[in-house]
């Protein structure tokens, strides 16, 4: 009889080892899952941040050429298509989504590129400020720029900083992400903080590319002026950190506080009642202060 009552005691027993075990395995499923996406995401950026300024080396570093190209690199992951009606649609969506949540830096060629390297005749004939690109090999690369530090070798490098706001598509991770990123903030960038606020990843790509046409001058560039650490490399540092607590989650999504119990059962910040007020000993003589010669509980 004794083995029979044994087997019944423990009858259920999975049933209470999957409800403590469960959740905690579907979360890691969960981020791996999103892990996943977002490698292939991040794959797919840094393609698209080369096609773009790929295009951009051959049409003169032209801004609007280099969104264009980047839209068109990033299509596929907004559906793609087989056909030329579904491919338009997926463009538009993929022009939609860059156009709210991303932004596209050119960091060089810089206003004080142009400063030393432009020249009167490519103004006069393109209207605006250009960098000759013509017979590189034949010019000194010795010679540097006093307003630039750079050589007119490295005037002719376009490079890019692409900042794009990837949506989280696995359920739950876009409220946990959403969380501790704005927790982790250091609030340097406005941008990267306005994406994260609207639930969006920042993420950075970034390419460099050989000019293979005269680079006209946009309309508001990067001013970087001298070289960098006066020519001098220099240890940049950590970057910047926060030091304020994690955020208190009362759920695995982070969508309640935490609600913390005062003494009497009275609920705390965000839960309603005030805390007990102190007696007065000379009113209710159970509040009379305990005997220093007692030892304490």
């Amino acid at each position: 009889m004794s083995r029979p009552s044994r087997l019944m005691r423990q009858r259920g027993s999975a049933m209470i080892e999957f409800a403590v075990v469960g959740p905690v395995l579907t979360l890691f499923g969960l981020a791996s899952v999103q892990y996943g996406l977002m490698f292939f995401n991040k794959n797919h950026l840094n393609h698209a941040a080369f096609m773009a300024a790929r295009a951009g080396s051959v049409q003169q570093a032209d801004p609007d050429r280099v969104r264009t190209a980047f839209v068109r690199a990033l299509t596929p992951i907004y559906g793609g298509g087989s056909n030329t009606a579904e491919l338009a649609a997926s463009f538009a969506r993929a022009q939609a989504d860059v156009g709210s949540f991303s932004r596209i830096e050119i960091l060089n060629p810089t206003r004080e590129s142009f400063d030393d390297w432009s020249t009167a005749e490519l103004e006069d004939k393109y209207g605006k400020r250009a960098i000759p690109n013509a017979q590189l090999t034949a010019k000194d690369p010795a010679q540097i720029g006093p307003s630039s530090g750079q050589s007119i070798q490295d005037a002719n490098l376009l490079k890019l900083r692409v900042t794009y706001g990837y949506q989280p598509q696995v359920p739950l991770m876009g409220l946990i992400y959403r969380k501790y990123l704005a927790w982790l903030d250091p609030g340097t960038d406005a941008f990267n903080s306005s994406l994260i606020a609207q639930g969006r990843i920042p993420m950075v790509a970034q390419a460099t590319v050989q000019m293979h046409s005269d680079a006209l001058e946009p309309a508001d560039p990067v001013s970087s002026p001298g070289g960098g650490n006066n020519g001098s490399p220099t240890d940049p540092g950590e970057p910047p950190t926060v030091d304020t607590p994690p955020p208190d989650c009362g759920t695995i999504g982070c969508s309640t506080p935490i609600v913390p119990q005062l003494p009497g059962g009275n609920e705390g910040e965000g839960g309603g009642t005030e805390p007990p007020a102190p007696c007065d000993p000379s009113s209710d003589p159970s509040c009379a202060a305990p005997d220093p010669c007692l030892p304490l509980l």
